[in-house]
């Protein structure tokens, strides 16, 4: 991750191009890991295919070209502002990006509870609980409106306040490969930093049978711990310990309907 921020760092100072800088740091950073899972896997049979390669390659492709859209997608909506800004643009761009963080991660946080609350919301986010298995790919397995219904509102809420467009990308860059390593099949401890932190061994809970409604941290885990969902157990999870019980298909476009069929 400390690679990540220093990617971030060339972007915001303008060493680097935001589109193919992100776009390629992203896809290689997927394979980093990848090859990660295979040299020290947390689970062994989460290495083998699940019939769900294809389908999980897909939604990573186009919900990873959603992430670095955003940026744009606020620029030009920026183009119709009418009214002042309130951005605190005189403090430092590093002030300025942990604030995005904050109002992204928070926003993240509260629309993924509730949609482990109310019904249609969980049958879009339940496309990401399908996997029976936990990996990278994993990290962007959702339903495209899905993914517009957890990130709009803080997103939103950062076009009004006028929040510069890089650092919404930044953030949604980082935010990438974090849940990368979020989901990734690879044994690694963080320490204290799980109380910080959304990492693999505190988010592999939120996935765990029974336990959905604990840990919905993105990238931090503190609101977890700040509103009572936070949970921890050292027992290893079993890798027949995750899923839905509900009759997802499997295909892509199967996937896209599923929500909206009786």
């Amino acid at each position: 991750m400390a690679l990540t921020v220093w990617v971030m760092f060339l972007i915001l100072s303008g060493q680097i191009t935001y589109w193919s800088s992100s776009i390629l740091f992203i896809v290689l950073s997927g394979l980093m890991i990848a090859l990660a899972e295979y040299h020290s896997p947390y689970q062994p049979n989460w290495l083998e295919s699940h019939q769900d390669g294809l389908t999980d390659i897909l939604h990573a492709i186009f919900n990873l070209i959603l992430i670095v859209s955003v940026s744009k997608i606020i620029e030009i909506l920026d183009i119709f502002r009418f009214f002042p800004r309130l951005w605190p643009e005189q403090w430092s761009w590093f002030w300025q990006l942990m604030l995005v963080a904050l109002v992204i991660d928070f926003g993240l946080w509260l629309m993924h509870r509730f949609s482990h609350r109310y019904k249609f919301l969980w049958k879009l986010h339940a496309i990401h609980h399908h996997s029976s298995r936990l990996y990278w790919l994993n990290a962007e397995k959702r339903h495209p409106l899905s993914a517009l219904i957890l990130a709009g509102p803080s997103l939103m809420i950062l076009a009004i306040l006028g929040a510069p467009s890089i650092l919404i990308g930044c953030w949604m860059m980082y935010m990438a490969v974090h849940l990368f390593f979020q989901h990734a099949n690879v044994d690694y401890r963080v320490g204290a930093l799980k109380y910080i932190f959304a990492v693999a061994e505190v988010h592999r809970i939120h996935h765990k049978h029974g336990h959905g409604r604990k840990n919905f941290g993105e990238v931090f885990i503190f609101w977890d711990i700040i509103f009572g969902s936070f949970y921890y157990e050292k027992q290893k999870i079993k890798p027949d310990q995750v899923g839905v019980r509900s009759p997802i298909p499997n295909e892509y476009l199967a996937q896209l309907k599923w929500p909206f069929q009786k």
